[in-house]
C-alpha cells in the first residue's frame, strides 16, 4: 500500500509541481492587487491630509493680516488698557500658535514615524 503511493507520488510529482507554482502566482498576484489598492488609500489620504493642513495654515495666515491692519489704523486711538488687552491676546495667539504647531509635529510623527 505505501509503495503504491509512493509511486503514485513519485509519477505525479511533475503535476503536483506544476500546480504550486501555479498557486503561488495566484496567490502573488492577489497580494499585489492588495497592495497596490493599500497605496491608492495611502495616496488619497495623504493628499487629504494636505490639503486640510495647507487650508488650516493659510486661514491662520489671513486672520492675522487682518488683524495686523485693523491693529495699525487703530493704533492711533489706543489707551494704555487697551495696548494691555491687545498685548495679551498676541500673547495668547502666540502661545496657541506653539501648542499648534506642537500637536501638528505630534500628528505627524504619529503618521510618519
Amino acid at each position: 500500500m505505501a509503495t503504491q503511493i509512493l509511486s503514485f507520488l513519485t509519477a505525479q510529482m511533475d503535476k503536483f509541481m506544476l500546480v504550486g507554482i501555479v498557486l503561488l502566482v495566484i496567490f502573488s498576484a492577489l497580494q499585489l492587487n492588495r497592495m497596490s489598492r493599500i497605496n491608492r488609500q495611502l495616496t488619497y489620504f495623504s493628499e487629504k491630509l494636505t490639503g486640510y493642513l495647507q487650508a488650516v495654515l493659510t486661514e491662520d495666515d489671513t486672520c492675522e493680516e487682518v488683524v495686523e491692519k485693523s491693529a495699525e489704523e487703530e493704533e492711533a486711538f489706543m489707551s494704555r488698557q487697551e495696548q494691555d488687552m491687545r498685548d495679551a491676546l498676541e500673547q495668547q495667539k502666540q502661545q496657541k500658535k506653539i501648542k499648534d504647531a506642537q500637536i501638528f509635529d505630534a500628528v505627524l510623527s504619529e503618521i510618519f514615524p
